[in-house]
C-alpha cells in the first residue's frame, strides 16, 4: 500500500503536533513553574542575605557607639535608683552654692503617654537656699547632666536675712533667696 506524499507528510506532521502537545508542552510548563519557583526563591534568599547584612552593619555600628548607647542609658535608666538620683542632687548643688533643706519625692507614677513601653515618671520638689546666680548655675548643670531632666516648677521666696560673713563689714553682705524646685525625670 501506497500512501500518497502529500497524506503522508500530513499524518507525520499532525503526529508530531500530538507528541509535542501532549508530551512537550506539559513538560514545558513544569520548566516555566519551576524557574518561576526558581527566581521566587532566589529572590528570598536575596532578601534574607539583604536583611541579615542589614542586622550585622547595624550590629557593628552599635558596637562603634557603645559610649554613646550607654549615655543614652545614663539618660533614661532602667531602674529607678532614687539614692543616686538624691546624691547627684546633692553633689550638683554643693558644686555650684545651692544647699539643699529639703527634698521630696512629690511623684512617681507610669505616663499615660508612654503606657506600652512603660515610662514613668518621677518628680522631685526640692526646697533650696542660696543665690540667683547659683541657682542658675544649678539648673544649668541639670541641663547639661546626662540624664534627662525637666523643670516643672520654679518658685522665689523672698530673700533672707543677710548672713555676715566672718571678718567682713556690713557693707559686704551676701543675699540669700529661697527657692522651691520641682525637677521631673524618667525611668523604665
Amino acid at each position: 500500500m501506497t500512501f500518497d506524499r502529500p497524506i503522508a507528510i500530513a499524518l507525520i506532521l499532525f503526529v508530531i503536533l500530538l507528541i509535542v502537545f501532549f508530551l512537550a508542552v506539559p513538560e514545558f510548563k513544569t520548566f516555566r513553574q519551576l524557574q518561576t519557583e526558581l527566581g521566587e526563591k532566589r529572590a528570598e534568599y536575596n532578601a534574607q542575605v539583604e536583611y541579615y547584612s542589614a542586622i550585622d552593619k547595624t550590629y557593628f555600628e552599635l558596637q562603634n557607639r557603645k559610649d554613646d548607647i550607654k549615655k543614652i542609658d545614663n539618660a533614661l535608666p532602667a531602674d529607678s535608683n532614687l539614692g543616686q538620683l538624691v546624691y547627684y542632687f546633692q553633689k550638683t548643688a554643693s558644686e555650684n552654692g545651692i544647699i539643699i533643706r529639703g527634698l521630696f519625692l512629690s511623684k512617681s507614677s507610669q505616663t499615660a503617654d508612654y503606657s506600652e513601653s512603660e515610662v514613668k515618671d518621677i518628680v522631685f520638689s526640692m526646697d533650696l537656699l542660696g543665690d540667683y546666680s547659683s541657682l542658675s548655675s544649678f539648673m544649668v548643670a541639670l541641663e547639661r547632666s546626662s540624664r534627662l531632666f525637666e523643670i516643672t516648677n520654679i518658685s522665689f521666696g523672698s530673700a533672707l536675712q543677710s548672713l555676715i560673713k566672718a571678718g567682713k563689714t556690713q557693707f559686704q553682705t551676701e543675699q540669700m533667696s529661697s527657692f522651691n524646685l520641682q525637677v521631673k525625670t524618667h525611668s523604665y
